[in-house]
């Protein structure tokens, strides 16, 4: 029997491009998915584009988070299998059925990322993905361990993601990025598998304006938003929680500053991003004291849990 599918959509600032995407949806080959738009825009933004059709569902989420509207999504559906997937994205009719077929004949897979590729071609995506390659799965070619990946378009069985804790909210509050980056080092803590599987593919349309900014946005506004990911990660990801160790600053040195490519720039550019790393390792502290989970262990963080 085939798997019922849930889609979790997050949408932000985009109209077009989600319609264009709900369509595409509304026509996989085989499959009749839940489909749940969790809408993080101004009230009313969205009318005329969401199809009254059966199984849209409409979730409004007045502040913009894309942990939470994730997290939120997932808790609102039904589905055994559920599809993350960014409003951005063109998948092909077959899409979603090649994806339940992976699942079928893999039943202890939890969890994977198809090909996401852009204008770069579908080669340079599968490049990419093989330097996050940890281990091979059954001799398999389209296959394998990866340690990480964008999550522009994540499957997950219904367990496999309450086993992760979900998304964390408060990381995107703080830092507005790399939420899934988090989540994905905690699965890794968790002994869960992150598999790709190059055999399913959706395109990425990288010109479309709006939800994620660290495309277009001014380099040093991303390069915070950056160093303050990697500060609370740090923290939360440190034992005792919350503090940072002498390797933890190390560690975060060497992605802020003291790596070839910056060394390289000039004092002036050394010396603006050791300031920006030291603020952001400041006010991941101070964010922190106002979280609640703060002082939990990674191994017990639970998003999930209202």
């Amino acid at each position: 029997m085939t798997p019922s599918l849930s889609i979790i959509i997050p949408t932000f600032r985009r109209t077009d491009s989600l319609h264009r995407l709900l369509q595409a949806l509304l026509v996989q080959k085989d499959v009749q998915p839940e489909l749940i738009v969790v809408d993080q825009n101004p009230a009313g933004y969205l009318d005329g584009v969401l199809p009254s059709a059966p199984g849209v569902r409409h979730i409004v989420q007045p502040v913009a988070n894309a942990s939470s509207a994730r997290n939120s999504g997932f808790l609102a559906s039904s589905g055994q299998i559920i599809l993350f997937i960014d409003d951005d994205l063109i998948p092909e009719e077959d899409f979603c059925i090649k994806a339940l077929a992976i699942f079928r004949r893999h039943p202890e897979m939890g969890c994977f990322s198809p090909l996401v590729y852009n204008a770069e071609g579908k080669d340079a995506a599968l490049r990419q993905a093989k330097t996050k390659f940890t281990a091979p799965f059954k001799g398999t070619e389209d296959i394998f361990a990866i340690t990480d990946t964008i999550s522009a378009a994540l499957f997950f069985t219904r367990d496999y993601f309450r086993k992760t804790g979900g998304f964390d909210p408060a990381l995107f509050e703080f830092a507005r990025t790399a939420e899934d980056q988090e989540l994905f080092l905690r699965m890794r803590k968790r002994k869960l598998t992150l598999y790709f599987v190059s055999s399913v593919e959706v395109y990425h349309d990288e010109t479309i304006a709006g939800g994620c900014d660290l495309r277009t946005v001014d380099y040093w506004i991303t390069r915070e938003k950056c160093m303050k990911a990697w500060a609370y990660r740090h923290r939360i990801h440190h034992h005792p929680p919350g503090v940072l160790s002498a390797n933890d600053l190390f560690q975060l040195a060497r992605s802020g500053f003291l790596n070839k490519e910056v060394l390289s720039s000039g004092w002036g550019n050394i010396s603006k991003q050791a300031k920006l790393l030291s603020a952001s390792i400041r006010s991941s502290g101070e964010f922190l004291n106002t979280v609640p989970h703060r002082h939990s262990e990674v191994e017990n963080i639970d998003h999930l849990t209202k």
